[in-house]
């Protein structure tokens, strides 16, 4: 049999060999070793020293490899980063490669010309889909200026010449078309009203009103006053003006104001006050 080349008792060796044995100590125990002559020829023994030797040489280069790299890497910045390095490392390259720029040109160009396209694009598509929209909020927008209008300047006149005595329908027409080019709707102090054009005095419609029926124009569209329904004293259809010198009456002024302060408003004008608070104030008619 193979003899073992350690053993920790010699009873465990054939007696003709534990003279070739010699004792020695391993830590703590003793051990018997077999004492050889020319080990180092052993095929077992050469393959583990070349396996030695090139581990040696593998760890003397790595040692190396690794000082090389320390070396390299001792100044560069704590957040560098090897994939932005590579990146630009290969746009200078293509820089030097196309040192006039002409790549980077018509990568530009071509990248501005298809964020136009879609602008474009989008753009008419958004006038197509709010074209309908913005076509209706024009008209939305037109009749509440024609209805504000309306409201403002030609019920205006109307009542204004109706209280003063124009009450012909032919010649309240009349006289209404005549007079409404003069009339312009203003915002001030941030409500919509209606006046008389600067070039003809910038006065509120009701006093407008009042000194053009007193004119040689105007005279002739007032229906003539018989009795108590002249001009002022508002008896038109049986009702009278308690603002007027005829019907003169606070406590039916007060009554007015509080039913139909407007309609009190036109009456106190068409009195001769210049408005309902004057009126109020006043102590005895125009």
């Amino acid at each position: 049999m193979a003899l073992k080349t350690v053993v920790e008792k010699l009873d465990d060796v054939p007696e003709a060999f534990r003279g070739e044995y010699k004792e020695q100590k391993q830590g703590d125990k003793t051990v018997y070793v077999l004492d050889l002559d020319g080990v180092d020829a052993h095929p077992g023994v050469v393959n583990l020293k070349s396996a030695f030797e090139r581990v040696k040489v593998d760890k003397q280069r790595l040692t190396t490899d690794l000082a090389t790299a320390n070396a390299k890497v001792k100044d560069l910045p704590e957040d560098f980063d090897a994939d932005e390095w590579d990146r630009l490392r290969t746009e200078d390259a293509a820089r030097q490669n196309d040192p006039d720029g002409k790549d980077v040109r018509k990568a530009v160009e071509t990248a501005t010309a298809a964020v136009k396209s879609q602008y474009e694009a989008k753009l008419a598509k958004l006038k197509k889909d709010h074209a309908g929209e913005i076509e209706t909020r024009d008209a939305e927008i037109l009749k509440l200026k024609t209805d504000t209008r309306k409201r403002l300047v030609t019920d205006g006149l109307t009542a204004a010449l109706t209280e003063s005595g124009v009450t012909s329908p032919a010649f309240l027409k009349a006289a209404r078309a005549m007079l409404e080019s003069g009339v312009e709707v203003i915002e001030e102090d941030g409500a919509t009203i209606a006046k008389m054009k600067a070039e003809l005095g910038g006065d509120d419609i009701a006093k407008y009103i009042q000194n053009w029926v007193q004119s040689d124009e105007g005279k002739s569209f007032v229906t003539p006053a018989k009795g108590s329904d002249a001009p002022g004293s508002g008896a038109r259809n049986g009702e009278h003006n308690p603002f007027s010198k005829e019907h003169w009456n606070v406590t039916a002024q007060g009554k007015l104001k509080r039913e139909d302060a407007s309609k009190a408003e036109r009456l106190a004008k068409s009195a001769g006050f210049r408005d309902l608070n004057h009126a109020f104030s006043s102590q005895r008619p125009k």
